[in-house]
């Protein structure tokens, strides 16, 4: 218990200054718009958990902003950047006030990037909650959903741009707005490739993982590699092996959202078994689909013929078919599998450094263990 109460609190260290600096970008954002467009930025604050249904102000223990988990991500990987490849000597206050406000432009434009995904995700998908609050195009409808996860997008990239008023070299911030720029392009590639196989019949869990690559690693990796480029600009294999502790780490976090899509939805804050509802391929729906047998086989080869939803008889034969086949424990082993692969990268960071042990017990480095840990579960 102790253990885990530690790792939620590395967790929390920047939800404080990441959650201002948001508050920040919008303000000024808003500011500079004209006074009818209030409306789009109050819609903003309210996907991001600032606001109620009738967009008025949340208490501070009230907001639902989530866990801000790719933001703090790129906080510390630039710390233990910059501890690795001896840019910073040690943890001291100034140094680390440093160099969070140096990367926190970077780390505000992978939160809105993601919150960018999300919107256009619940209206692709049709879900009408998130973290137990309807959905924005729930409200406002899909045509301003739509418009206001453009905004976020534009606004993330504005971000990046403002790492030169950080004192952020040019060159450096043309590679950040690159390496975000990918990052965006792949996850719109693994949307696409995770709608697709709606309509098909020959997903193989080859296709699952190049899709869930771009859909949902693709932004952990730039988010620990940003953080990586920013805290050691020299060092470009510190930030090559943070970039694959990020890949690894988010391959795992879709695993889990996997899981918990099918046998514990409502800790999403979404339908229960919306994704067999919805029958989206994920790795346990393909597990079944190549390994079930004799009645479980003929039961899905009918279900997942057509795209309309399942219905709760449907739901629970393929809940039985994902059970007869251990869907649940293959999901687990590749869960475990990119765990490991993430130990691994964030062990490698550490070796890479002048003092390795300086960097291995370091605050960084036990708050980059501590998501990986969240994300195992």
């Amino acid at each position: 218990m102790q253990q885990k109460q530690e790792a939620q609190a590395l967790l929390a260290r920047f939800r404080g200054a990441i959650t201002e600096a948001l508050q920040v970008a919008l303000a000024e954002a808003r500011m500079a718009s004209a006074p009818e467009l209030s409306d789009l930025f109050a819609q903003i604050e309210y996907h991001l958990g600032w606001l109620d249904a009738t967009l008025t102000p949340l208490a501070p223990g009230k907001m639902h902003s989530g866990k801000l988990l790719r933001p703090t991500l790129t906080l510390y990987s630039c710390e233990l950047a910059a501890l690795a490849s001896g840019a910073c000597v040690g943890e001291g206050s100034s140094e680390r006030l440093a160099l969070v406000d140096l990367a926190m432009p970077a780390a505000v434009a992978v939160e809105l990037v993601h919150n960018f995904s999300l919107i256009h995700d619940d209206i692709e998908d049709g879900d009408e909650e998130r973290h137990h609050y309807p959905t924005l195009w729930k409200l406002w409808g899909q045509p301003q959903a739509i418009n206001t996860g453009d905004a976020l997008f534009a606004l993330a990239r504005a971000q990046i741009w403002g790492l030169t008023d950080r004192g952020a070299p040019p060159a450096l911030v043309v590679h950040a707005g690159r390496i975000l720029d990918r990052a965006c392009l792949d996850i719109c590639e693994g949307q696409h490739l995770d709608m697709s196989f709606e309509d098909r019949q020959d997903v193989t869990v080859a296709h699952y993982f190049a899709m869930i690559d771009r859909k949902t690693a693709a932004l952990m990796r730039c988010a620990a590699e940003l953080g990586g480029r920013l805290g050691a600009p020299d060092a470009s294999e510190v930030g090559d092996r943070l970039a694959a502790f990020g890949r690894a780490l988010g391959l795992a976090f879709q695993l889990r959202d996997d899981l918990l899509g099918i046998w514990a939805a409502g800790e999403l804050g979404k339908t229960e078994a919306g994704d067999v509802r919805r029958k989206k391929k994920s790795l346990p729906i393909i597990h079944a689909l190549e390994h079930a047998q004799g009645d479980d086989r003929a039961a899905l080869a009918e279900i997942y013929a057509t795209r309309e939803p399942a219905n709760e008889q449907q739901i629970a034969r393929t809940l039985l078919a994902l059970e007869h086949t251990g869907a649940r424990q293959r999901a687990y082993e590749a869960l475990n599998e990119q765990v490991a692969v993430a130990h691994e990268a964030l062990a490698a960071v550490a070796v890479a450094a002048g003092e390795p042990e300086r960097a291995r017990t370091s605050d960084a480095y036990a708050a980059l263990a501590a998501a990986l840990a969240f994300v195992a579960g």
